[in-house]
């Protein structure tokens, strides 16, 4: 990896609590929104069509600038950014009671979709820019936001009970000042500490925060490294469990007759799991190569998403949903630090953008795919050919890297840490 560094000792915690409560505002304000908005579409509009695509264009705006936003970091530096959208998330809930709109709430859902993405985003990349990438700092990034959806969408769920739409929304704002804080607790002059790198711009001009050509070129031109192509790949594939999972998985479970709350208590197990899952990650690190453990982890998570009609019983299906939970806890801060860890300081925005960008195209394209299949085998075998075609694909991967002497080389325990 071109980053071999040992990572900062002593990084003030001020500064971790900063980047961590980035992670959990943003994160937690997609599970805020989650509750809220749907609710609030339904009182508006009766077409399904209409829901779906409004509800699907959280993502949209993110696929696209993803990149954009991690080349603004790397350019303009994190703090500056992370207090735009912090801004943004404050303001646009705020917006939805006060333009009851189809139209408007398209508007407003695809720019708070690119305000909770740009703060996980930022959260990774300044783990990246002051903490070299280390799985130490991604897996306390990783825990912390696992607290979000088990706490706070049901209070946001009661404020809409008992107040009404309008004080739901007001309390999605009030999540974002949480947002702006942490923002605003970033060190003005950043960069890596050992390098001395900080960026150059003192002055933001119109054009600067225009997206450009080169970063997409230059981020998609990072796929030539092998540890970033292998991870982004690896990364997809954990993202199609993850979409089965918000989306047919709950379909086909309400279909078999299971209750919401039956539905909702899987999702929490995964949830719970997935805790523990974060809080071993820096030990498997230090114990199991991260290419391994990845591939297999993530297969693991899959395949646990797959294998759904068979359980049947409720028990079988909380133990899947917690093994579900626990591959992603466990994988996402070494396949955070690893792509960090892959590039220089002056590329890590860019390169956890194209991280985004790769998950956001097969968050939307599962669901799409698996739709199609069902349409041909029916839904139920359509969980099984999503369990072979991963089976497959990763496969394939681990005979690329056993074939790759740069993916070979690269694939150690991280014993520096």
């Amino acid at each position: 990896m071109t980053n071999s560094k040992p990572p900062p000792k002593n990084v003030p915690w001020l500064l971790q609590a900063a980047v961590y409560g980035l992670g959990l505002s943003s994160t937690t304000m997609f599970y805020l929104a989650s509750v809220v908005v749907p609710l609030w579409v339904a009182t508006i509009e009766s077409s399904p069509l209409l829901i779906g695509i409004v509800l699907g264009s959280r993502h949209f705006l993110p696929l696209f600038l993803s990149i954009h936003g991690g080349a603004l970091m790397d350019r303009l530096g994190g703090r500056r950014v992370m207090v735009f959208f912090g801004i943004v998330g404050i303001v646009i809930p705020l917006l939805f009671p006060v333009m009851p709109w189809i139209w408007a709430i398209l508007i407003l859902q695809m720019i708070a979709g690119l305000s909770d993405s740009m703060g996980w985003l930022g959260a990774q990349t300044l783990i990246g820019k002051h903490m070299q990438g280390s799985t130490v700092y991604t897996a306390r990034l990783s825990f912390t936001c696992r607290f979000g959806p088990l706490l706070v969408p049901p209070a946001i769920g009661w404020v809409w009970d008992i107040f009404g739409p309008t004080w739901a929304f007001i309390g999605l704002s009030v999540w974002g000042f949480g947002f702006l804080a942490c923002a605003l607790m970033l060190p003005r002059h950043e960069g890596d500490p050992a390098t001395t790198e900080t960026p150059k711009q003192t002055r933001i001009r119109f054009r600067d925060v225009m997206p450009r050509l080169v970063d997409y070129v230059d981020a998609f031109r990072l796929l030539s490294v092998p540890t970033i192509a292998l991870i982004v790949m690896v990364s997809m594939l954990s993202h199609v469990g993850s979409s089965v999972q918000s989306s047919f998985y709950v379909v086909y479970l309400g279909s078999e007759g299971f209750t919401g709350t039956q539905i909702g208590s899987l999702l929490t197990a995964a949830s719970v799991a997935a805790l523990f899952g974060a809080l071993s990650a820096h030990w498997m690190a230090r114990h199991f190569k991260p290419y391994w453990f990845i591939m297999c982890t993530i297969l693991a998570g899959v395949l646990s998403v797959a294998i759904t009609p068979a359980l049947g019983l409720f028990w079988l299906l909380v133990m899947a949903s917690a093994v579900r939970g626990a591959a992603n806890g466990a994988t996402q801060p070494i396949v955070i630090s690893s792509v960090l860890r892959a590039v220089g300081t002056g590329e890590r925005g860019k390169a956890a953008g194209l991280r985004g960008t790769c998950n956001r195209i097969s968050s939307i394209a599962a669901p799409v795919i698996m739709g199609a299949l069902a349409e041909v085998v029916g839904i139920e075998a359509s969980f099984y050919l999503v369990g072979v075609i991963a089976t497959m694909l990763m496969g394939a991967l681990v005979i690329h890297v056993k074939r790759s002497p740069a993916l070979t080389e690269t694939n150690k325990i991280y014993s520096e840490e």
